[in-house]
């Protein structure tokens, strides 16, 4: 990586790199692997992420930026498609949920390491409040609403905790399921 005098240029390569790394190798991320990666020493990691708790914190919420992002956007093809219907948001989370993502697993592998941090994982469940807001405002009943969501997050979540993974019969009936509660 070249030097740069403009350290948000610099913190988004060195979470590429994070992210890159992690896809490779999962939960074994390592500084070391991470500066090799960016092209950077250690000591410029480190300048800029002095743990590994912070590096992988700071890279959940960018995921969780880029989630949203990509929610943001099949929430507004499914509005395109069939107009502000009650449920369209929800129908969005379900297309994400069911659509294959390597982030998503970066998200997961990201995430899993902090598990073990209260404080840490407490400002990624703020950023992702939106989500309980979201739901509830989608038209559905709150209970449905938080239902789908919640089996969407145990869908997406299931290989992190070794929970058994469905079937693609079983997931499609998941998905269907889902889908027919939001209408």
């Amino acid at each position: 990586m070249a030097r740069t005098r403009q350290p948000e240029l610099t913190r988004a390569a060195l979470l590429d790199a994070a992210l890159a790394v992690l896809r490779d190798h999962g939960a074994a991320l390592s500084l070391d692997a991470v500066a090799r990666a960016a092209g950077v020493s250690k000591g410029g990691l480190l300048h800029h992420y002095p743990t590994r708790d912070a590096l992988l914190r700071a890279l959940g919420f960018a995921l969780i930026d880029d989630f949203r992002h990509k929610l943001d956007a099949a929430h507004a093809a499914e509005l395109a498609a069939h107009g502000p219907a009650r449920g369209a948001w929800l129908r969005a989370y379900i297309t994400l949920t069911f659509t294959p993502d390597q982030d998503g697993e970066a998200l997961h592998a990201a995430l899993a390491p902090l598990a073990g941090h209260p404080a840490l994982l407490a400002g990624l469940s703020e950023a992702q409040a939106f989500l309980l807001t979201d739901a509830e405002a989608d038209g559905v009943p709150p209970g449905t609403a938080h239902a789908i969501r919640l089996a969407c997050d145990g869908y997406w979540m299931g290989d992190l905790t070794g929970l058994p993974r469905l079937n693609g019969t079983q997931a499609q009936a998941l998905r269907e399921t889902l889908t027919a509660w939001t209408r």
